[in-house]
């Protein structure tokens, strides 16, 4: 499996240009937009400007060398990268699993990962039974979602 692989398309363009972490990153660091009210299906919206700034949102987020790539690569578009919600997912429930095995307890976990006791029982017993929890089965990634109206300059 290569590095990217794992990696929605939208994402994929991102993470060729400027590494898989840091385009995790920087997905994880922007605002979301929810898709209709009521519903919890949200998308990302990225605007690269074409010149960058020292203070840019996206200096922050990235470091100015890395920033400077992207703007380099995507410079005046607008992107709509898929939220990564199932990757995020695993990744967290790989660090809950890692975290009960050395012994912190469920009330903890689920305030600190913003989850219910309930849920962090849930993988500790699927991690027992050999299941992939709920969030590692095949998941829709928001790659094709509905474009919101709204987009976020960063």
């Amino acid at each position: 499996m290569g590095e990217f692989d794992d990696l929605p398309p939208s994402v994929r363009e991102i993470a060729e240009v400027i590494g898989r972490a840091e385009a995790l990153h920087l997905i994880g660091q922007l605002p979301v937009c929810y898709r209709d009210a009521g519903k919890k299906s949200t998308k990302v919206i990225l605007y690269v400007p074409k010149r960058l700034a020292p203070d840019h949102r996206l200096v922050e987020i990235l470091g100015y060398p890395t920033a400077r790539k992207l703007v380099d690569a995507f410079g005046g578009e607008i992107l709509y990268p898929a939220n990564c919600r199932a990757i995020f997912a695993r990744m967290r429930n790989r660090l809950v699993a890692d975290m009960l095995d050395a012994g912190a307890r469920p009330a903890i976990l689920a305030e600190l990962f913003g989850m219910t006791e309930r849920n962090i029982r849930n993988l500790q017993r699927d991690k027992r039974a050999g299941e992939k929890p709920p969030e590692e089965k095949e998941t829709d990634d928001g790659e094709n979602e509905e474009i919101p109206q709204q987009t976020w300059n960063f």
